[in-house]
């Protein structure tokens, strides 16, 4: 009875530290929205900010253009993205196995690398103006400063989320309703689209939106390659409000909650269209999901695949080394002034240390909640259990620029967490929340795949709550922290959309730093220099990591040989005792010693 009361007592600490810690700032950023002034000064109730924000012809301009380069980015992104997967998971085409690692570092790369490295590649001297040369004005045939450049940039990062996102949904699609229609004398069209396409419609459509509420968010690109080119979308028209005097937070609140709107109609409106259709393909039969031959047409998938590869991370890649070593960015010459200048300049190194810090610090924490919150859904047997991965999942629809807004309203508006804001702490709580969400989806699995038998039998033995999560449910699944934990931790380190909005001088990030040095300091090659060591740093980070998941394996691999434990490799989950002339019995047996980690 003690035990039962001690847990619901842990759950409802957890519910509340979830709910102020993700909830209370968005119900702040709707109390923001209706009150005047600065957060944490005198004001009055009203609707002035939305009369400002919604009244203005231009926000509806806004809107609109916001739209279009929403459904531009998702289309390039969710096309490209299936293409790739099917390629990858349904094809024999050569080198498809290197898809998913290409995919899984271009998604890891910041988006500032994509919006400054074309920047660069369009500009008067950039390798593909060299290439596609000028037009009668004398301007770039390719300019990224512009509508094209806008969607296609942002397109190219969509299509890496987008494969990651459809590679198991592609996979898992059943062959054998595919070879009942053949025989019904359906061809490859008709197949496609009345059994692929209606069985993917969940996945396609969830995607959909949830690209599309990214790209309505996304405040890279619009800031960098946008406004020069006078093209405003929503996020650069919020931070507009809040970067020009008189600072107008009632305005911005109100227009993010436009937003916000926006993408739970959105969700609702999938939800009401699909209804209860069954889309049920992975059963308990057999089925098929080896990959096919597809002729001469796996030559096609491998040319797209290198073209992709070759615009979205070689010539970026190529163009910024150039532009590092150039003594100023567009004029020939060779200097390793900038790389040098970086490690003399105490603002660089202050600005390497808070990333770092944002990254390792934020990313670990955001893995720990995630596993928490994965933990309690599926193990508590309490109605309300489910309330903190409902709350996380909440901020997905939130863009990062909204969110800073809404961690603004929430800090400065009370008196002893006033001094959080400018420091360290706010932006790393910011971070926190805003990757959370990405970090939860990827431990959620590989938690809800450990056996329960596992659990029960530690607590049998007298482990507490805690000692069992450490001994048990840690070690299981430790590929799978560490994987999230640099996966949450580039997002972090590379974000801008937050640090632009909460940091102080003391307190940039590299992200905004590169920002500064490429727009207000005019220094291009300064920022391609900056931006090429954070890229280091986090294949440094990516690659210690990785040692560390293997190491871990190898541990857990020889304590399950000492105990004698063996794991089925259909289920990884599954631990058992077997001795060495079980195997006599059975020599066509597929297991293996392995550890549930593998997985």
């Amino acid at each position: 009875m003690n035990r039962i009361r001690s847990t619901g007592t842990l759950l409802a600490l957890f519910l509340l530290f979830i709910c102020a810690f993700f909830g209370y700032p968005l119900a702040m950023l709707v109390y923001g929205a209706f009150r005047s002034g600065q957060p944490g000064t005198d004001g009055e109730f009203g609707v002035a900010g939305f009369v400002d924000s919604y009244g203005d012809p231009a926000t509806w301009e806004t809107l609109w253009a916001s739209v279009l380069f929403a459904v531009g980015v998702q289309t390039i992104g969710i096309i490209g993205g299936f293409i790739f997967a099917w390629i990858s998971m349904r094809t024999r085409t050569p080198g498809g196995r290197s898809i998913t690692p290409i995919m899984i570092t271009i998604f890891a790369i910041p988006t500032l690398f994509f919006a400054i490295s074309w920047g660069m590649m369009t500009s008067p001297s950039g390798l593909l103006t060299n290439i596609f040369g000028v037009g009668p004005d004398g301007s770039p045939r390719l300019n990224a400063y512009s509508w094209f450049g806008l969607i296609v940039v942002s397109g190219l990062k969509s299509i890496s989320v987008m494969y990651l996102l459809l590679m198991g949904p592609v996979r898992a699609l059943n062959r054998s309703l595919e070879e009942a229609a053949r025989l019904s004398g359906a061809n490859n069209i008709r197949l496609f689209s009345d059994i692929n396409i209606p069985i993917l419609l969940p996945t396609l459509s969830g995607l959909a939106i949830l690209g599309f509420v990214n790209s309505l968010g996304q405040l890279d690109v619009a800031l960098i390659l946008g406004v020069p080119a006078a093209i405003y979308v929503f996020p650069t028209q919020i931070y507009d409000f809040l970067a020009t005097t008189p600072i107008r937070y009632d305005s911005a609140s109100a227009l993010a909650l436009l937003l916000i709107v926006i993408i739970y109609v959105l969700v609702a409106i999938r939800s009401k269209a699909i209804g209860n259709r069954n889309f049920i393909t992975v059963t308990g039969k057999a089925y098929r999901i080896e990959k096919e031959e597809i002729g001469g047409w796996k030559w096609v998938g491998l040319s797209l695949f290198v073209a992709y590869v070759a615009i979205a991370l070689v010539l970026p890649l190529v163009q910024l080394i150039i532009g590092s070593f150039q003594p100023v960015l567009g004029v020939t010459g060779f200097t390793f002034k900038h790389y040098a200048g970086l490690f003399d300049s105490t603002k660089v190194i202050r600005a390497l240390e808070n990333t770092l810090f944002m990254g390792i610090v934020g990313g670990f924490v955001a893995t720990v909640l995630a596993v928490l919150i994965s933990y309690v859904a599926l193990r508590s047997k309490s109605r309300w259990a489910q309330v903190p991965e409902l709350i996380v999942w909440a901020v997905v629809a939130v863009p990062g620029i909204v969110l800073a807004l809404a961690i603004t309203w929430a800090y400065l508006s009370v008196p002893g967490l006033q001094k959080l804001y400018g420091s360290v702490w706010i932006v790393l709580i910011a971070l926190v929340i805003v990757v959370t969400p990405i970090a939860q989806r990827a431990t959620s699995g590989p938690v809800g795949q450990l056996g329960v038998e596992l659990e029960e039998s530690a607590r049998i033995s007298g482990a507490s709550a805690p000692k069992m999560l450490l001994t048990i449910v840690v070690p299981l699944i430790g590929p799978t922290f560490l994987a999230s934990w640099f996966i949450t931790g580039v997002m972090a380190a590379g974000s801008l959309d937050i640090p632009i909005l909460l940091s102080s001088a003391k307190t940039e990030t590299v992200s905004l730093l590169v920002y500064n040095y490429y727009t207000q300091l005019g220094n291009g090659s300064a920022a391609a220099a900056l931006l090429l060591l954070l890229l280091a740093l986090l294949a440094a980070g990516g690659a210690l990591l990785m040692g560390v998941g293997a190491l871990l394996k190898r541990i857990n691999a020889r304590r399950m040989i000492s105990r004698g434990h063996l794991v089925d490799d259909a289920d990884p989950t599954n631990t058992f005792d077997r001795n060495e002339s079980d195997f006599d019995d059975d020599p066509t047996s597929k297991l293996r010693v392995t550890t549930a980690a593998s997985n």
